[in-house]
């Protein structure tokens, strides 16, 4: 019987104004040699933080782009 090695997925949104910005900052914090790829397509989300039932929208409820990383690790 071959052991077996408990698994878990981690992600890293990065939020900037344009997509060229939020590649240049996976690059730049060197994401990719960590072994994070794009998770799905990125795209203009709006975004809101919610405490409770109160939520704030967050930069002023102007749209930014949304891209999202996944790598998975051994726990």
């Amino acid at each position: 019987m071959s052991p077996t090695t408990n698994q878990r997925d981690e992600y890293i949104t990065i939020i900037a104004p344009t997509a060229n910005e939020a590649m240049a900052q996976f690059k730049v914090r060197g994401l990719g040699e960590q072994g994070y790829a794009i998770a799905g397509r990125i795209g203009r989300h709006q975004f809101t933080l919610v405490s409770g039932e109160e939520g704030q929208e967050l930069f002023s409820g102007a749209g930014m782009i949304a891209a999202t990383f996944c790598r998975t690790v051994a726990v």
